[in-house]
């Protein structure tokens, strides 16, 4: 019989952090019944600051930067991260050795039934991306003559943005990763009873529209993981590389290639989004880049 192994998983308090990180932990197990899991969970930066858009902070990494500390000084093993808000510029003492396979990385609309036909529509949304392509694209997709669209921006967790959409009544729309409401709504236990159920009545108020990646492609690496260890733990290299799902380590690397050469950060009015099949790749890249130039870029390439 092999010894057991304690492994330190981090991550941030939210409600969909905690259950990303016991999804990692729970497929860790599921290789090895002898690994025991014991999470650590607090807030980062960005939970605390919820006042300032995200792309107005000054600081990179608001969602992550709190926790690299941890993994230096050897206070915690891993953090499991939502992997499109690390910043794009690598780190040379610690790396992302694995990610679970993606969720479905696109952008999610909804709009309250009361609204339904409203000629001014006003939408809730922290991204420079979203707004800048949406701006063009929903007129067209919103199945009523829209003549006027308004952006204003969001901040908290999934929940704090549904009941805020619920509550103001000046907003009509909200725009959020489809992948996070998909994890909390699938999500099993009581310590997320409650949350689901509140996701779950919320939506019978709303109708809803996943927006195509061709037209609105996502942040890069939006739906994937990332758990980011210090880069001389080489036993957690060969322990994470068995749940590894290399289709979407690929894909997120690819965007986040894109995304770097175009500067990084999420005040950058531009997605990008790979999808990698047997037979072919294709990419999508459309925003802005940072001179204000319009980019627009569809790419297809055999895998053979």
């Amino acid at each position: 019989m092999g010894r057991s192994v304690r492994i330190r998983i981090s991550a941030r308090k939210s409600d969909l952090a905690r259950l990303q990180a016991i999804q990692v932990g729970r497929a860790l197990q599921n290789i090895n019944s002898k690994i025991e899991i014991e999470y650590y969970f607090r807030e980062s930066l960005g939970d605390k600051n919820l006042t300032e858009p995200l792309w107005k902070i000054p600081e990179k990494g608001v969602f992550t930067e709190d926790f690299l500390e941890d993994l230096l000084k050897g206070s915690t093993d891993m953090v499991v991260h939502s992997w499109k808000d690390l910043p794009t510029a690598e780190r040379t003492k610690t790396m992302i050795a694995c990610t679970l396979p993606r969720a479905d990385q696109r952008d999610l609309l909804l709009i309250k039934k009361t609204s339904w036909g409203k000629a001014k529509i006003q939408l809730l949304s922290s991204s420079p991306r979203r707004e800048y392509n949406l701006n063009s694209l929903l007129p067209d997709l919103i199945p009523w003559d829209v003549q006027e669209l308004k952006f204003s921006s969001i901040r908290g967790n999934i929940q704090t943005r549904v009941r805020k959409l619920i509550e103001d009544s000046q907003s009509d729309g909200l725009i959020l990763a489809k992948a996070a409401l998909d994890r909390l709504l699938a999500v099993e236990g009581k310590e997320f009873e409650q949350t689901k159920n509140f996701l779950q009545q919320s939506l019978d108020l709303f109708h809803y529209m996943v927006l195509p990646l061709s037209a609105n492609p996502c942040a890069a690496a939006q739906g994937a993981l990332a758990i980011e260890i210090k880069s001389d733990r080489e036993d957690l290299k060969k322990i994470l590389a068995s749940i590894n799902c290399e289709k979407t380590f690929k894909e997120a690397s690819i965007e986040r290639t894109l995304l770097q050469k175009f500067g990084g950060g999420c005040h950058l009015a531009l997605g990008m989004s790979t999808i990698i099949t047997e037979d072919y790749q294709l990419t999508f890249v459309r925003g802005q880049n940072p001179e204000g130039a319009a980019v627009e870029k569809n790419e297809q390439r055999s895998t053979d």
